[in-house]
């Protein structure tokens, strides 16, 4: 049986003289581990659409319990992602975390590759700061794949803002100053209006929308060791691999 999808390679493992395993995230299912034969190989005519982080359209065959390419045409390479080693290093963080993750549906996996897509486009061509795709990244991820923090307003007395908010890294709600000072919970920290706001926006705002704002200074490193706090607090992790490389170069 024949199976049409569009996906991006993510990840790649050798597998003898000539064949690669691929994990392939795909529109419609989540991450799926591929085989493609011969695709080291001159003559492979599908070798380039199968290269790591290539968006190729892809006609998979399913034998037994495994998925084979059968043919494929690229779409869209990134090849530029390879000529800076942070910016290897941060989009095979990405890979590792979404080959963690589990898509609940079919739109969540739409929307993560769409996430991908439009990270690896910013971060290739320009436009947006590699800190702020990060975050945008971990936010949007897990409030796409069930984790979405409650941020509308103070998860007691819902008060939208105050002058002093206080955001729970491993329960995901927002706190006021007063509430905050009645419950103390311990994993909060104060947060700034500009950091509130971007939060917000990741979470909340539609995709159309969601790389259209900046963020610059302190903010954007309490941001920054925010949402990556939050992402392995609610994947239950202490560590990735990968984020532990990208961290010691920049």
């Amino acid at each position: 049986m024949l199976t049409n999808v569009n996906g991006l390679v993510i990840r790649e493992r050798q597998s003898g003289d000539n064949d690669k395993f691929l994990d392939i995230l795909t529109e419609t299912n989540g991450v799926v581990e591929v085989m493609a034969k011969g695709v080291k190989k001159y003559s492979c005519p599908f070798a380039a659409a199968s290269q790591l982080y290539a968006y190729s359209k892809f006609c998979l065959v399913r034998k037994r319990d495994r998925y084979y390419i059968d043919s494929a045409e690229t779409i869209r390479i990134f090849y530029a992602v390879r000529e800076k080693l942070e910016w290897f290093s941060l989009v095979s963080y990405f890979s590792e975390v979404i080959s963690f993750c589990q898509f609940p549906d079919e739109e969540n996996s739409r929307t993560v590759l769409r996430l991908f897509l439009n990270i690896l486009h910013f971060l290739t061509e320009g436009g947006r700061e590699e800190a702020l795709l990060k975050s945008i990244f971990e936010f949007r991820l897990m409030s796409e794949t069930g984790h979405m923090p409650a941020v509308a307003g103070c998860c007691v007395c819902n008060t939208y803002q105050t002058e002093k908010m206080y955001f729970g890294v491993g329960s995901g709600n927002l706190y006021c100053e007063n509430c905050f000072l009645s419950v103390r919970n311990s994993d909060a920290v104060c947060i700034g209006p500009s950091v509130l706001h971007a939060i917000r926006h990741i979470v909340l705002t539609d995709f159309d929308r969601l790389f259209k704002f900046k963020l610059t200074g302190e903010s954007m490193k309490q941001l920054s060791a925010i949402s990556e706090k939050y992402l392995l607090a609610h994947l239950g992790r202490s560590r990735f691999r990968t984020l532990d490389f990208y961290n010691s170069l920049v």
